[in-house]
């Protein structure tokens, strides 16, 4: 059976590299003359979480575009690298013996789980990507059927939106690193101001 074709506008994209914030997309549209090659990125960034494409390249020449697409994906790559080696904590990931198992049974609402790191792109399959405080969503409580987990990253502060299952289990205390501990109290902290203020306009 064959796949559905993905495409941006009448151009086929024929080669895809995710790599950091963004995708890099080699496309094909052969009744394009003129420009039958083009390359551009795509992210996902936005509150619907649907591709959005930017950043266009054209041309008639092959060898032009297809290097264009190799500089692009070479920059986000140096891109990630600078990225990594601005981070100040060890990059080791967790795993099951740092976490207790994730237990549909329980709530984990205001608790600090750990992400599988298979449900992360390879790149960022690191500690300070794993961590996340558990703030809201269905998929917080205990025997619910929602999904939706909503987190703060202790690392980055980013807040981001995890399926349940997405989550390996809760941080064990004994290895909650002192960095984490500082960023938890932190974040906390930050999060109780913000809905007094709420609390204080209504």
């Amino acid at each position: 059976m064959s796949e559905e074709k993905r495409m941006v506008d009448t151009y086929e994209i024929t080669h895809a590299i995710h790599v950091g914030d963004k995708e890099v997309l080699f496309a094909v549209d052969e009744k394009k003359s003129d420009c039958p090659y083009m390359v551009c990125d795509c992210t996902w960034d936005n509150p619907l979480g649907i591709d959005h494409y930017f950043n266009a390249a054209g041309s008639a020449d092959y060898l032009e575009m297809m290097a264009e697409f190799a500089d692009r994906v070479q920059a986000q790559l140096e891109a990630v690298k600078a990225e990594r080696d601005k981070i100040t904590v060890p990059l080791s990931p967790f795993t099951t013996e740092h976490c207790t198992p994730n237990d549909y049974g329980e709530n984990i609402e205001n608790k600090v789980v750990v992400i599988r790191t298979e449900r992360l792109r390879p790149e960022y399959r690191t500690a300070d990507k794993q961590l996340v405080l558990a703030v809201s969503g269905f998929g917080t409580y205990a025997n619910t059927r929602g999904r939706a987990v909503y987190t703060v990253n202790l690392y980055s502060g980013k807040e981001s939106r995890w399926n349940r299952e997405d989550i390996l289990g809760v941080l064990k205390p004994e290895y909650m690193p002192d960095w984490a501990k500082d960023r938890l109290k932190q974040i906390q902290t930050e999060r109780q101001a913000k809905r007094k203020k709420q609390g204080q306009e209504r």
